[in-house]
């Protein structure tokens, strides 16, 4: 390599750096923005084939959207309702039920370092230091959307603005987008644009289908086991596996936690993790890969640099936006002879095929 080429090469790395730099700052400070519009971004693709069949019996624009609000917002209502009593009673339990996980969480450790003296887990400060960390994460994002109304308010309302804005300038957004590029790429561009657009429906659908059958049945499971507040647990299960890989392990772990705590019956937290664990085979094997399919082509290598990246950046907000994003980026990528191989690296089939990368550097 020349003199002036090595240059060049530290030049173009010096202005990714930058450019990475600044705009993961822009990112951070501009959050409260730029998350409803990436929510609402994702809501107004989903709902849009909804929007499009009310239209046809619709006359005016403006309202098949607000119907198409109401189908999706009424039902989450109507079942809201049904469970407010129960849901503010558990609510009003929360210190007890944590201050029970985290007994439970005791008495795991005194259990681990009895029986494996080889980890010296010493109990009290590992506890302290990592475990109720780890416990009290989920009960203060309950907390926070209790007690930090007029933020999480803020962030619907925005997000719900920007979503029927979308939906009612989304044609010419689309237009701006498809002419921005030339006529000989513009059906490349089409291609790209239905490809994002299938992808996020089938991953916000999906994922809303997989919370839905994940709560019921880990509500019935808890019940039959006879664990107190079956519906909390169970709901909570469900929506904590919109994180993955962690959200699914720390959504059993928390009942079982407090039926060490509470249980009289040796069998029932143990009944728990067996319970759990085939809910996850099943459900790892079974409803995720026949509802959510293989449009999120991101492999688990990628998906965790992504979940931890944006986790840092945004928060709980950000390790849910994690994986759409990332498909997305991969997506994109794909259409570029330039950065064709880095988007192969990140799907999820490249242990079955290597050679795909001989492939493109020979094409």
């Amino acid at each position: 390599m020349s003199q002036n080429n090595e240059i060049n090469v530290y030049q173009q790395l010096a202005y990714l750096v930058i450019i990475v730099i600044g705009v993961g700052w822009l990112l951070n400070i501009g959050s409260s923005i730029i998350l409803p519009l990436i929510f609402a971004s994702l809501f107004a693709i989903f709902l849009t084939p909804l929007d499009k069949k009310i239209l046809k019996f619709v006359k005016y624009k403006w309202a098949s959207i607000l119907l198409t609000f109401a189908c999706v917002i009424l039902p989450l209502v109507v079942v809201g309702s049904l469970f407010s009593f129960q849901l503010m009673r558990i609510f009003d339990s929360l210190p007890s039920i944590s201050k029970s996980i985290k007994e439970g969480g005791r008495t795991l450790a005194l259990w681990l370092d009895k029986k494996l003296p080889m980890l010296d887990i010493q109990s009290d400060s590992f506890l302290k230091d990592s475990v109720e960390s780890a416990i009290e994460e989920p009960f203060n994002i309950l907390g926070y959307g209790l007690t930090s109304t007029t933020g999480l308010l803020t962030g619907v309302a925005l997000t719900i603005i920007f979503t029927y804005l979308i939906m009612y300038y989304r044609r010419s957004i689309k237009n701006f987008i498809l002419y921005q590029f030339e006529k000989t790429d513009r059906k490349d561009v089409r291609s790209t644009v239905k490809k994002i657009k299938g992808t996020v429906q089938a991953y916000v659908g999906g994922v809303g289908i997989v919370i839905v059958i994940l709560s019921f049945f880990n509500t019935i499971g808890l019940w039959m086991i006879g664990i107190e507040y079956p519906l909390f647990w169970g709901t909570l299960a469900g929506v904590l596996s919109v994180i993955p890989y962690v959200g699914t392990l720390l959504g059993g772990l928390l009942p079982f936690l407090f039926a060490m705590a509470t249980s009289d019956h040796n069998w029932q937290p143990i009944a728990i993790v067996i319970y759990y664990g085939v809910i996850q085979q099943i459900e790892g094997n079974f409803i995720t890969p026949k509802i959510v399919g293989g449009r999120v082509n991101i492999n688990p290598l990628v998906a965790i640099i992504a979940l931890l990246f944006f986790g840092m950046l945004w928060g709980i907000a950000g390790v849910v936006l994690a994986l759409p994003i990332i498909s997305i980026i991969r997506i994109i990528m794909a259409e570029f002879d330039s950065t064709e191989a880095v988007a192969e690296l990140m799907g999820s089939g490249i242990s079955d095929h290597p050679e795909v990368f001989k492939e493109i550097a020979d094409s």
